[in-house]
């Protein structure tokens, strides 16, 4: 048997314990508690007092106050004071502020006094990006007896949203409560301060002006994004390329993004709460889907890079799809944390695997637009990261200075904008170029397709006219060439028969036939197409000088030239200059009187050129006129096919004719 169950040690032990006995215990025990707790909070409020009258400008009060949270809606006001404050942890600064604490009601606890003679007014503001902010004031003597709610109408501080004003009467001390919840976002601060109410101007105004570097940079990006938007309306307007219309819309949103986030500058109005709560992750996400439509029609992806394509498409539908739960999740519930996961953890990792496979795709395809445009992506992502990561863990690049520009997300972000803004004008200029070029060439296959076409149709025409000039030609020479020669020939007979009597009208039938028999073979030479050669004009030309003063006393003589180049010459062309050296040659027959005539005859590569002198009496005024409506035929005639024609001497007269080959 154990000692404990001995009879004896049972007894002893009862006897030694009175009924009430843990009753008492506990009850001194709570007493004991509440009377440490008691001294705690006295000892507290005693070195925590606030003394209004000491305040110069502004005192953070955050080591001076007690802070608890509690579920939202859950607590009414008249039990505000009996929760359970602790000390206050000092100051949340933005990105530290516990995302719990944003899903809850949030409380503090001070004390203010006042030492001075006379009332003094002071602002007080819980922290940036609070809301629905609540005042209550009880005697530190009686707390529950004197707890009551101070009226927004006394509260409420115009120059200054989110400010509330407390009077503190001369030599009086009271405790404040402050009832209070934070907007849904990651930016928000838990710094309870008081400022001297003629000091709240400057404090507003030192507030913004904080951040007065980054608010330059921002403002001159936004200006730069304006100027896109009005650049890209401009080349729609211009040119109807629809997807720049995508691409004033992001760059639009984006331009509203930045100027937005700068202009309201931790303002404390219900229109900025919605903007940094739900409508600045809208107007990026939508910013980012309309990029993807801009990209993929800019790039024609649907025909040239399917795969990036349906990339792009799939993460567009995505992007929407994760806006309609945001947007459900916001507008329904009041949660936070899960918010924050949708757009800093999930939607912008998706953000940033979608930047990845872009650019690894376009470093694959190793195609010069796409690299220029992977490039772009490639700064932005780097620099989004850097902010990311300044926005999650609050890292500080200047630690002596934490309003440096250099410790602010946005900053970075805006470079990044920049850079890709500066690479995707890089590749919209190389592409404006390759389309300048394509065009070029375009222009330059289609115009010598038409020119094609065009000398198809000439030769076609020109083969037909040829095929009706052999055409002609053999007609004349079969049918007309024939009956002409019977006609000679019949005159002859005639002539013979008549034995030596002389029939005028006999011998101009002759004549005439002889003539038009000539004129005939004249026109059938010049028709046929065989003909259409420099040589053929030089050999017949030759030919009919030779025949022409064979049966006279003038003496003929053709100088030809040594080489005589393969050039065409067209049945128009020989017909004219033929014409003008025969007419030249019957004037020197008819008025020349001279016994000699030198026909020379030279060419060129590009001209033909023929002298016609003799050694007769040359022409002088009154032959000039008498005989000029032939020199102004042969004139005429070589005009009509660029040529000239001229008289270099009126003695021993010298006539040159020149033509273009």
């Amino acid at each position: 048997m154990t000692s404990k169950s001995h009879p004896r040690f049972v007894s002893a032990n009862a006897t030694r314990r009175h009924p009430y006995y843990k009753v008492i215990k506990h009850t001194f025990f709570y007493i004991l508690l509440l009377g440490l707790a008691c001294n705690s909070y006295a000892q507290w409020a005693d070195s925590n007092i606030v003394d209004v009258a000491a305040i110069r400008y502004q005192k953070a009060i955050g080591k001076h106050s007690l802070f608890t949270a509690q579920p939202k809606q859950q607590i009414p006001d008249a039990d505000i004071f009996n929760l359970p404050y602790k000390q206050n942890p000092g100051n949340y600064l933005p990105h530290d502020l516990p995302g719990k604490l944003i899903e809850r009601d949030c409380f503090l606890q001070f004390m203010l006094k006042n030492t001075d003679d006379t009332a003094i007014t002071v602002c007080f503001i819980p922290g940036s990006f609070c809301r629905k902010v609540t005042l209550f004031k009880a005697n530190p003597d009686n707390i529950a007896g004197t707890f009551a709610h101070m009226p927004d109408s006394l509260t409420t501080d115009e120059r200054y949203d989110g400010v509330k004003q407390i009077t503190v009467q001369p030599h009086e001390t009271a405790t404040y409560f402050c009832r209070f919840n934070f907007v849904r976002t990651n930016i928000n601060s838990l710094i309870p301060r008081i400022i001297r109410h003629d000091y709240l101007e400057q404090w507003g105004i030192a507030q913004r002006n904080r951040d007065s570097l980054l608010d330059v940079f921002t403002y001159t990006v936004s200006g730069v994004l304006l100027f896109m938007i009005f650049y890209s309306l401009a080349v729609y307007i211009q040119s109807r390329n629809k997807e720049f219309i995508f691409y004033a819309g992001y760059t639009f949103l984006t331009c509203s993004l930045l100027f937005l986030k700068s202009y309201l500058n931790y303002s404390a109005t219900p229109f900025n709460y919605f903007y940094e709560e739900y409508l600045d992750f809208m107007i990026m996400t939508g910013s980012v889907v309309l990029y993807q439509i801009f990209m993929r029609k800019f790039i024609n992806s649907r025909e040239q890079y399917p795969l990036l394509d349906k990339f792009l498409h799939f993460f567009s539908l995505l992007l929407i799809g994760a806006s309609i739960v945001f947007s459900i999740v916001y507008f329904l519930t009041d949660k936070y944390i899960m918010l924050n996961i949708m757009e800093n953890f999930i939607i912008k990792q998706v953000f940033f695997l979608t930047g990845m496979f872009f650019i690894i795709y376009s470093i694959k395809k190793k195609n010069t637009l796409l690299n220029y445009l992977a490039a772009g992506n490639a700064a932005l992502i780097i620099f989004a990261v850097i902010s990311y990561i300044i926005i999650i863990t609050g890292w500080k690049l200047v630690e002596n200075n934490i309003t440096s520009i250099f410790n602010r997300a946005l900053f970075y972000y805006e470079i990044g904008l920049v850079l890709e803004l500066g690479f995707f004008l890089s590749g919209l200029a190389y592409k404006n170029r390759r389309d300048i070029i394509e065009r070029v060439k375009e222009r330059e296959r289609l115009k010598l397709e038409n020119e094609r076409k065009e000398f198809d149709k000439q030769m076609a025409v020109m083969a037909a006219k040829q095929e009706e000039r052999n055409r002609i030609s053999a007609d004349m020479h079969d049918e007309l060439g024939s009956g002409v020669t019977a006609i000679r020939l019949m005159s002859e007979i005639m002539k013979s028969r008549l034995k030596g009597e002389v029939v005028p009208e006999l011998e101009k039938i002759s004549n005439s036939a002889n003539e038009l028999l000539g004129k005939m073979n004249t026109i059938i030479w010049t028709m046929k197409s065989s003909n259409d050669t420099l040589e053929s004009l030089i050999a017949y030309i030759r030919a009919h000088a030779i025949e022409y003063f064979d049966s006279t006393p003038i003496e003929c003589k053709v100088q030809l030239p040594a080489l005589i180049p393969q050039a065409e010459v067209s049945g128009e062309k020989r017909r004219n200059i033929f014409l003008s050296i025969k007419e030249a040659l019957n004037n020197a027959m008819k008025h020349s009187q001279a016994s000699q005539i030198q026909i020379i005859i030279s060419t060129s590569d590009k001209w033909l050129m023929i002298k016609v002198s003799d050694n007769g009496v040359g022409i002088d005024a009154d032959k000039l006129r008498r005989f000029g409506n032939g020199l102004s035929n042969m004139r005429r005639r070589m005009e009509s096919i660029d040529g000239s024609f001229k008289i270099e001497s009126e003695l021993n007269c010298v006539l040159t004719f020149e033509a273009p080959l």
